[in-house]
């Protein structure tokens, strides 16, 4: 049976690399950046991309490894594009030359025995790193879930905030307007309490010119009334001695 060698190994690691498309930039994040800014989808999508890039590239080195782990320790390889007898004679050569050589190969055999290793260690880490990111993916949507939460509620307070501030604003046109009002009230209180001081103070002054009216009319009467008296006194002795006259000349 004709087995692959090491060369036709390469080969088929060498195409598989060729083959594979190498994106000049990621659609996943093209089309984030078109039509979901702002709105944690489009590094939802980018994120998706990025997740199958790297099972892609895991998968690709698994199927390195079951290449390597098939032919890492057969040098020389022992095939033959002959048939019948000739690939036979071939092959029996090949063989007897593969244990003449095998301190030649062995060192080559060593390194692709390490190669072989390290991709397997380089899957597992690289495995590792997957899931770690994948735990870590989780907990960035998690984040990102409760940082959309957080900005609703700031976006409900900013709402409430402009709502206080439109009553705020209510209140302080109102409390002008009632300011102005007992402003107001103020200066009709200050005119009315003038327009009654100055009414009192006529008023006063009314109440003096009459009392020295009344005092003058008093002083009047009592000398009118002195001046009457007097003269009823003095008509009185007149009539008094008239009167002592008249009995005198009787008697």
């Amino acid at each position: 049976m004709v087995e692959p060698d090491v060369e036709s190994v390469l080969r088929e690691i060498s195409e598989r690399v060729r083959a594979r498309p190498v994106p000049a930039s990621n659609p996943a994040r093209q089309t984030a950046n078109v039509g979901d800014e702002g709105n944690g989808t489009g590094e939802f999508l980018a994120v998706s991309g990025e997740e199958t890039d790297t099972a892609e590239a895991l998968n690709l080195i698994n199927s390195y490894l079951t290449t390597t782990a098939r032919a890492w320790d057969r040098l020389p390889p022992l095939i033959s594009n002959r048939t019948g007898t000739l690939a036979r004679i071939e092959l029996a050569l090949k063989r007897y030359l593969k244990r003449a050589t095998n301190w030649f190969t062995w060192e080559q055999v060593n390194f692709n025995a390490a190669v072989h290793q390290a991709l397997r260690d380089t899957l597992r880490a690289l495995s590792a790193c997957e899931q770690e990111l994948a735990r870590l993916r989780l907990e960035l949507e998690a984040q990102r879930l409760g940082l959309k939460q957080q900005t609703e509620t700031i976006a409900e307070v900013e709402a409430q905030r402009a709502q206080l501030e439109a009553q705020r604003a209510q209140l302080e046109a109102q409390r002008a307007q009632l300011e102005a009002q007992r402003t107001r009230l103020i200066t009709q209180l200050g005119e009315l309490a003038r327009e009654l001081r100055e009414r009192d103070e006529r008023l006063q002054d009314d109440q003096r010119v009459c009392f020295k009216q009344l005092s003058l009319q008093a002083t009047e009467s009592a000398v009118l009334e002195d001046r009457a008296r007097r003269k009823t006194e003095a008509l009185l002795e007149e009539l008094k001695r008239r009167v002592e006259q008249l009995e005198a000349r009787k008697s």
